[in-house]
This record gives structure tokens, C-alpha cells and sequence, in this order.
């Protein structure tokens, strides 16, 4: 059993992963730090000082794994037997976690395949969406334990709010991948638009490049960038509308979106939801979206159960009730202090994994 104190630390390993290996000694660290910030499932190292590794290490001390899958899961497979083999108590998570990548990753049957074979070797399992909940316990056809954790978030170590709250005006557009369907951004662009029109606040859209585009066209878009091109001609009409066409340093990104009175969105992806995450790190209101966080820190601004038309009205009152806003992200900081914090998410990780046998 793995002792549960304050020397609980977590491994993080990225079965097939492209990022670096990243060291969290100080736990959350400083914004300005080098390397992937303490978020995703980089904030499960973090929080417990662990590490994150994109490729099965050669040696090291700790007993607790968190194995994400990846979209080859057979590459998964043969990590967690090696894990097994040097007595590792291994948890595994799927990756990448919105319910159209779980689909399309469980398209190809070997990854149904070797899924279930995963599930059926593993200690454990932790599951980052509501949706993914389940998914564990019926591949394996036993019961194995699942803990349902998302991503948690320094809210408690950083605060990026701007310094003052009168200086914060506009609204900013929470997605960015104009290719990816349930994205819902083409629509969120427009409403956005009209809205930023209708409440005479400035709009700031990041243009993402095309990440899901053929390969003919993905190929072309190292030259050419087809998603800047259609929100410039989609929001020509528009007054005060920003569109960022680079990719920004994550405290530069933080910093305006800490500029802007409310963060809009309808992505419908039902991923863990890092906009929510983010919004809270800035001690702003995120209004729409149905991502894990989403639904449990902003319950009354969220997507989910609620129309199109509803989530406009909620960023219409965020924009002019500053009173209401206030009160949404006060909740939202006492409901990320209890559930989705660093210190409540290292307590979690600690007691499941002590609660497993090797």
C-alpha cells in the first residue's frame, strides 16, 4: 500500500506523447516557468510534486503511475506490462477525452481490443469526464476501481485577475479550432459578434490553424492559414473585433484573456474543459460550454441542459450585472477549493492510490 502522507508522489507517463519531460518540484510553480504549465494531465504530476514523462523512463523510485492511453493503445499495452513487471501500482485514463475522440479512437477494433485489455490489467482507473465514467468498468467486465477526478487547477497558488476590475472590458471567444465540429465555434463567432455589437464591448478571437483539415489541405495550411482568412471576412462588419493569428506564450495568453469582462463559448465537445479552468485562473465568469469543468464550477453559466438561447441570455446579464458576475466566479472559486484545487485533487490521488494493492 502506498502510504498516504505528504510525500504521496504521482508519475505521469504519456504512453505516446510529444511532450517533454516536465519536473513539478515546487508543485504549481510560477506562470513564467519554462515548459508545459501545471494543467491537463500535466496538473496530476504537479499537484503531488510528481513528473511527467512522454516515454516509459528507465528507472525511477515512485510507486504510483498515471498511464494515459493514447490513440495507439497496443503501444499502452506494453507499457503497463513493463510497469507491472517492475511492481508499479499503475492507474490508466484515456487521453485524449472528448466523447467524438473517444469514438473516433475506438473506430479501429484493435483499440477496442486492446482497451479492454488495459482495463482488465490495471489497478485502477481515473476518469476526467463524466462521460468517460463508465467506459472503464464495462470494458474490463469486472469491477475494477474508477476515480473520477478532472484535471485540478492552481487556483489557490495563482491569481491572474487584473489588478483592476474596472480596466476589464470585452468579451473573449473561448474556442479556437474553427475544423472541429462540436467545437460549435462558427456559431459561437457569430453570436459573439452580435454581442460584443449589442453591449458595445470589443470581441478578441484567437484563430487557431486548421488541426483536422484533409491532409492535402492540412499540408497547405503550414503556408497559408484558411481559418484566419474566414474570420476575417465573417466579422468584417464588426467594431472593436481583435483576431490573434498566433499562437501566444501561455502567461501572455492568460494576461488578455484577464482583460476581458466574460469568456463565451458553446463547445460541445464534453472534454474536461481547460476554458473553465482557465477563466478561473483569471477570476472571470466563463459563460457556455458543456467540458467537465464547466459543469461543475460554473453549474449556472454552463452549456449543458441548457439552449443556445439561454447561454445568451447568461453572457448578456454577466455583461451587465456586474454584481451577478461577482457572485458566479465566487462560487466558482468555492466550488474549485473543495473539488478541483491542487490540494483537494493531491488528497484524492493519494487515497485512491493507497486504497490499491500491488
Amino acid at each position: 500500500m502506498i502510504a498516504l502522507d505528504n510525500f504521496f508522489r504521482l508519475v505521469v507517463i504519456a504512453s505516446s506523447g510529444r511532450d517533454r519531460e516536465k519536473c513539478f518540484p515546487h508543485g504549481a510553480g510560477s506562470l513564467l516557468d519554462t515548459g508545459h504549465l501545471p494543467v491537463n494531465f500535466h496538473a496530476f504530476a504537479a499537484c503531488t510534486y510528481g513528473r511527467y514523462c512522454s516515454s516509459l523512463p528507465e528507472r525511477f523510485d515512485e510507486d504510483a503511475v498515471l498511464l494515459l492511453i493514447g490513440r495507439d493503445m497496443s503501444r499502452s499495452e506494453k507499457v503497463l506490462r513493463e510497469l507491472k513487471q517492475r511492481g508499479k501500482i499503475v492507474v490508466i485514463s484515456i487521453k485524449e477525452t472528448g466523447s467524438q475522440q473517444i469514438a473516433a479512437s475506438f473506430q479501429d477494433p484493435k483499440n477496442l481490443e486492446s482497451f479492454s485489455r488495459l482495463c482488465q490489467v490495471a489497478d485502477g482507473a481515473l476518469a476526467t469526464t463524466y462521460d468517460s465514467i463508465p467506459l472503464y468498468s464495462i470494458a474490463s467486465r469486472r469491477d475494477i476501481p474508477v476515480l473520477f477526478l478532472p484535471p485540478p487547477y492552481p487556483i489557490e497558488e495563482w491569481n491572474l485577475s487584473s489588478e483592476k476590475k474596472e480596466s476589464r472590458s470585452g468579451i473573449f471567444l473561448g474556442t479556437r479550432q474553427l475544423y472541429m465540429a462540436s467545437r460549435l465555434h462558427p456559431q459561437a463567432v457569430m453570436i459573439a459578434t452580435w454581442l460584443a455589437e449589442l453591449e458595445s464591448e470589443r470581441l478578441t478571437i484567437i484563430s487557431g490553424r486548421g488541426s483536422n483539415l484533409p491532409p492535402f489541405r492540412k499540408l497547405l495550411s503550414k503556408w497559408t492559414d484558411p481559418s484566419l482568412s474566414w474570420h476575417q471576412r465573417v466579422t468584417s462588419q464588426g467594431a472593436g473585433i481583435n483576431i490573434i493569428a498566433r499562437q501566444l506564450p501561455p502567461a501572455e495568453y492568460l494576461h488578455l484573456m484577464a482583460s476581458h469582462r466574460i469568456v463565451f463559448q458553446l463547445d460541445s465537445s464534453s472534454v474536461p474543459g481547460q476554458v473553465a479552468g482557465d477563466a478561473l485562473l483569471c477570476r472571470i465568469p466563463c459563460a457556455g460550454g458543456d467540458g467537465t469543468a464547466e459543469r461543475l464550477i460554473f453549474p449556472d453559466l454552463c452549456g449543458y441542459g441548457r439552449t443556445t438561447g439561454e447561454i445568451i441570455t447568461l453572457a448578456k446579464r454577466l455583461l451587465s450585472d456586474d454584481g451577478f458576475a461577482d457572485e458566479q466566479v465566487q462560487k466558482a472559486l468555492q466550488i474549485a477549493s473543495d473539488r478541483m484545487c491542487f490540494s483537494s485533487a493531491r488528497r484524492e490521488l493519494a487515497s485512491f492510490f493507497g486504497s490499491l494493492k500491488k
